[in-house]
């Protein structure tokens, strides 16, 4: 399977780049039921004259006849699109927006979306798109709230998308902090599965999942496992660009990075436990070396319980009884 580097769009952390965006923005197209088909944007067309008859012949569409007698044509998605007026047929909106985003114009796409929110602030698309451009914005902590927010808004209609969970995993990971490095993991993780469930149509999620995994596994210092994950997201990457790719090569870089810090976390984990255990050794041998006493003349100190050594050792003593009744012999002279 090959893929270009345009359909990877600018989604997750590109290993050649500051950040590859792994976030679908294709989501504005499910909006509503039949999103996949096109707004019909031709104009009336005038009715042809069949030749000697001077009939029109009957070949207008639904949309033709409303713009004939002055109406805007009304697209298949059962609404009227906005922006225009009479029978020029304005843009959707969303559609609009989509171009804004795609020519990196984030701020006024940005506040062409929240103007929408205001009137269906609950929309999960809107939400998250917004998300989107905070993200490529840099400003993680308001795409943290509003990709919670389309989350929440897309339990409430038993609709969860990959895109949005994909996209919180993102910008948890740049927030860093070992609380959200965590919370990350477990979204790229839910992805990843979700992703290898859709098998062939699932590809290039679990390219980017592995990707963003491999990064966040590498910001907790887990470098064995962000090995693992680098390696497949490299032998999938080799399948989709051909191994000489400059993304495959920057991705071969950061395996050999995660592998080399993974054998001296290992060496030093090693050392550390190995000098754990000499501890407890180089001190007793320093103890004898200095002539400390031994356990056995430490532990003939403490009492010791039992009648038989106790009674012996008191019988060695004098008997006070009898030299109080035998007195004491007098001096002489």
């Amino acid at each position: 399977l090959k893929l270009s580097s345009a359909q990877l769009g600018s989604g997750g952390r590109s290993p050649g780049g500051r950040r590859q965006r792994a976030i679908d923005r294709s989501m504005a197209a499910d909006r509503e039921d039949g999103a996949a088909e096109g707004e019909p944007k031709e104009e009336a067309k005038a009715p042809e004259e069949k030749e000697g008859s001077g009939e029109a012949a009957a070949t207008e569409t639904p949309a033709e006849e409303e713009a004939a007698k002055g109406k805007a044509p009304r697209s298949r998605r059962g609404r009227s699109p906005e922006g225009g007026a009479g029978g020029g047929g304005g843009n959707d909106p969303m559609d609009q927006i989509m171009t804004l985003m795609q020519e990196q114009h984030f701020g006024k796409a940005a506040a062409q979306i929240t103007k929408m929110l205001k009137k269906t602030p609950d929309d999960p698309v809107l939400l998250h798109n917004l998300g989107v451009i905070y993200t490529e914005q840099s400003r993680w902590a308001e795409a943290e709230e509003t990709f919670m927010a389309a989350f929440e808004a897309q339990k409430k209609a038993n609709k969860l998308n990959y895109a949005t969970l994909f996209g919180l995993g993102v910008v948890l990971t740049e927030q860093g902090g070992m609380g959200k490095l965590l919370q990350a993991e477990a979204l790229f993780r839910d992805c990843l599965v979700r992703a290898i469930e859709q098998e062939e149509k699932g590809v290039l999620e679990t390219y980017r999942a592995f990707t963003s995994l491999g990064e966040n596994l590498g910001l907790q210092k887990r470098w064995g496992e962000a090995a693992e994950a680098y390696t497949q997201a490299l032998e999938m990457g080799n399948r989709m660009f051909g191994p000489e790719h400059e993304r495959n090569l920057a991705q071969q870089a950061v395996l050999d990075r995660a592998k080399r810090l993974a054998r001296i976390q290992k060496y030093m984990r090693g050392a550390l436990w190995a000098g754990t255990a000499a501890v407890p050794v180089v001190c007793a041998w320093m103890w004898n070396y200095l002539g400390g006493p031994s356990l056995g003349e430490i532990f003939q100190f403490l009492p010791i319980s039992g009648g038989g050594q106790n009674a012996s050792a008191a019988g060695s003593l004098p008997d006070a009884a009898a030299l109080g009744a035998g007195g004491v012999s007098a001096p002489h002279g």
